[in-house]
């Protein structure tokens, strides 16, 4: 028997209590690489290994169910292996010449030769560069038709029921259908092999559950209460993924019940090459292809023109067609506004449908039914403000967003539009005091924080975003790619402690859980093994949901978008906080960044007294030899999927001086643990850019904190995955997100702009929008103080500053 079945047999030792104060367990040993790249089944393939045949019996082995549970050494092992097979899609999509008429001809030849390559330098590296975009641009098509197909499948699932107004606010009426809908983590779908979808759209449904309530909200309003509770079916969801090839094999049934429910073809490629959809002002039946960046194979290739990756058809970046019959363009900012319109529609129906971003609570993230002691019913629901306010007729709102779709004075038509209008009715005092019910003299009426809250939620429901979700899955699915890149090459699937590593990561994330209950008002950032166990968690949505009200009394978001500058800085606080609390390191990695965020926290003067616990710590990860096992290619440093890069505006000169002064502060402990290193005799690893492949393309960045800076703007069905639109409620910035930023006003445990200081913690907008300055400043996200006081996100001081809990 080979070590590594010997190995997994340790599994029957699962199910050992969890208690944070003890410190994980130990590495058997250095992890071990896999000796290739995912194998890939060929004919004439040598018989399988007795070690791949110990891995097969030991994947077969692991203790699953169909139903929700808490994180084991046995789900988290099994999402490995998911993530695995979505890395290896993402390969085989990439990788196939022509794959949607895109050709690797288009970028030019490729000269494999060393000298050649070295000759022609540059324009070699132009065709690697194009050639990476080509095969980036497949996978970006591949991931928008998967979206669409994920909500074919959604539209189709059973037992849906749609939420009304009533339900919110009736406590005598169906709980199951609002308040109760989450309450109950024993709730079974009944799954069986023929149910499930194809990979393409099981890599969308990871990426929904892992925003727990953009996930949530999107059940209740539709009623897929067992859908939601349930969660991943990880028994059915092993015994399809085969564990050497990490191809995805069902029977011929579950693929004929697919396209008879959604219409679809189980394979994406065999799904007709145009988008059919109707004309949002005059309902015409239209046809527009998915991309117009196709090729014939013979195109010829012209080396000083770059090729249109952009495209204006459905699935590109730049979407731009007219309907034959009104002549409106259709562009994304439309299908956007047309989204809306229709939810208002469902609004003033027979329905009565809420608005997205009006069904949980703006603190808790949670259902929760009116304050009986308030003296109205409006007063006690403020999250319910927009709602009021969309069907009141204020300002003749409820005919303008009507009829915005056919207004002759607004012929293209963009949430814009619908921010300007909803500014001009919260800027009337007399509006605002009508809508909230209150009955007071006061000629002023200032608009509650929850309410205001609610606004920015509802607006950034459709910001960047025409699907029928809280947020644009096509973009997650792209940002948590960069997650499951980095698991894939960690490589822990194939480590002969795979087990113990799983153990050692659930020890850890459970004190992850800990310090985010003790610290409701800060971002907690996690490592990559942490966030392992928190995905895990996440998928099992009733269970998650249980563990997380009882721990903290909110529903622990997971933030999809932070800027990284504020990732970086709220990951050394953590660092810091794991280390005093537990007294061992919490980064097991020694790239130059750890070790500077190690050393960043010890202060000058307890160093020289000898006396710092930290310093102790670090040490002691050196002395034990523990470090000798973490080299920096191998280790779960910050995980920053998340990571992305706020667009231009005003602000942006403090955004850059913050994150100037971040990265001074990174330089400066990068030389301390340069200098204590040498000292004792070590080395530390030199303050280099990471590199990392991007499609055969090696591209340098900064730091494992920094967002994706290979990614092409304008190529992706997504507006841009990396990006994230700012902006404020009241202050009439005039970017496309002005009203309701994408990331701010979560209300805690969210990871951005939030917490228990945050943006419900006092009247966030106003003449300087949501944050004012560098999501600070007066009057911003967090009431009084503003994010992080005056030193704005992430800054210094402010009891209110942006916090919220998980950060990735």
């Amino acid at each position: 028997m080979s070590k590594r079945s010997s190995i997994f047999g340790r599994l029957a030792l699962r199910g050992r209590p969890n208690n944070n104060d003890a410190p994980p367990p130990a590495y058997d040993g250095p992890l071990t690489p896999s000796t290739s790249q995912q194998p890939q089944q060929q004919q004439g393939q040598t018989p399988a290994t007795e070690e791949e045949v110990d891995l097969i019996a030991a994947f077969a082995g692991l203790n699953l169910s169909d139903g929700g549970s808490h994180p084991t050494v046995d789900t988290c092992l099994a999402h490995l292996k998911l993530l695995f097979a979505i890395q290896s899609l993402k390969e085989d999509v990439g990788y196939t010449d022509g794959l949607f008429g895109l050709w690797d001809s288009l970028a030019g030849p490729v000269i494999a030769d060393e000298e050649k390559r070295r000759l022609v330098g540059a324009e070699h590296d132009r065709t690697l560069a194009t050639l990476s975009k080509i095969r980036e641009k497949r996978w970006a098509l591949y991931v928008a038709r998967a979206s669409e197909r994920y909500e074919a499948w959604w539209k189709w699932m059973p037992g849906q029921r749609i939420l009304s107004e009533r339900d919110m606010t009736e406590p005598e009426r169906d709980q199951d259908a609002y308040v109760k809908f989450p309450t109950d983590p024993n709730l079974k779908l009944g799954w069986k092999e023929d149910m499930l979808p194809p990979l393409d759209v099981l890599m969308v449904w990871h990426t929904h559950m892992l925003n727990p309530r953009a996930f949530l909200e999107d059940a209740i309003l539709v009623g897929l209460r067992s859908f939601w509770s349930n969660g991943m079916p990880w028994a059915l969801v092993n015994q399809a993924i085969d564990p050497e090839a990490f191809s995805y094999r069902v029977s011929d049934q579950c693929k004929a019940n697919w396209t008879k429910q959604t219409g679809h073809a189980w394979d994406i490629a065999d799904d007709p090459p145009r988008k059919r959809l109707l004309c949002p002002r005059c309902n015409t039946s239209l046809d527009i292809r998915w991309t117009t960046c196709a090729r014939p194979e013979s195109h010829p290739h012209k080396p000083d023109s770059e090729i249109d990756l952009i495209g204006e058809g459905y699935g590109d970046g730049n979407l731009d067609s007219n309907c034959p019959q009104c002549g409106i363009a259709i562009k994304k900012e439309l299908l956007s506004v047309a989204r809306f319109v229709k939810d208002v529609r469902a609004l003033f129906g027979h329905s009565n449908k809420p608005m997205p971003g009006t069904v949980l609570d703006t603190r808790s993230g949670t259902p929760e039914l009116p304050d009986p002691t308030a003296i109205s019913l409006k007063l006690r629901l403020p999250r319910t403000f927009p709602n009021r306010m969309l069907k009141s007729g204020c300002d003749s709102i409820r005919t303008d967003m009507m009829t915005l779709l056919k207004n002759p004075h607004i012929p293209d038509p963009t949430m814009e539009d619908v921010r300007v209008k909803i500014e001009a009715v919260l800027s009337n005092p007399f509006n605002v005091k009508e809508i909230s019910g209150f009955k007071g003299s006061a000629s002023k009426y200032a608009l509650r924080p929850a309410a205001r809250t609610a606004i920015r939620k509802m607006m950034n429901t459709y910001w960047q975003n025409f699907s029928v979700f809280g947020l644009d899955l096509s973009g997650a699915v792209m940002r948590q790619g960069i997650f499951i890149d980095k698991m894939v090459k960690l490589d822990w699937l194939h480590s002969p402690s795979a087990p113990q590593m799983m153990e050692r990561l659930l020890v850890k994330y459970n004190r992850f859980l800990a310090i985010m209950a003790e610290n409701p008002d800060k971002v907690v950032v996690p490592t990559l093994d942490v966030d392992l166990a928190w995905h895990t968690h996440q998928l099992s949505p009733g269970m998650y949901y249980q563990r997380s009200v009882s721990l903290t009394g909110k529903y622990i978001d997971h933030d999809d978008k932070i800027e990284e500058g504020v990732l970086s800085a709220q990951f050394e606080w953590t660092s810091q906080k794991y280390q005093e609390k537990y007294g061992e390191v919490y980064s097991e990695c020694t790239c130059w960044y750890c070790e500077a965020i190690r050393s960043s926290h010890v202060s000058g003067l307890s160093g020289a007294l000898g006396v710092s616990k930290q310093e102790r710590v670090a040490d002691n990860f050196h002395a034990s030899g523990r470090a000798s096992l973490c080299p920096p290619d191998k280790s779960a440093h910050i995980s920053a999927h998340n990571a992305v890069m706020p667009v231009e505006d005003a602000r942006q000169t403090v955004r850059k001086r913050l994150v100037a002064l971040h990265q001074k502060r990174l330089d400066a402990a990068y030389a301390k643990a340069k200098a204590r290193a040498e000292k004792k005799g070590r080395k530390v690893p030199p303050q280099e850019a990471y590199v990392y492949d991007h499609w055969g393309q090696p591209v340098a960045h900064a730091g494992p904190y920094g967002h994706p800076m290979w990614w092409t703007t304008g190529m992706y069905f997504a507006w841009a995955p990396a990006a994230m639109m700012v902006g404020g409620c009241g202050g009439g910035g005039g970017s496309w997100g002005g009203c309701a930023a994408p990331g701010v006003g979560d209300g805690g445990f969210s990871g951005n702009c939030g917490g228990n200081g945050g943006c419900d913690g006092g009247v966030g907008g106003g003449s300087g929008g949501c944050g004012g300055v560098g999501c600070g400043g007066s009057g911003g996200c967090g009431g009084g103080g503003g994010g992080g006081g005056g030193g704005g996100c992430g800054g210094g001081g402010g009891g209110g500053g942006c916090g919220g809990g998980g950060g990735s």
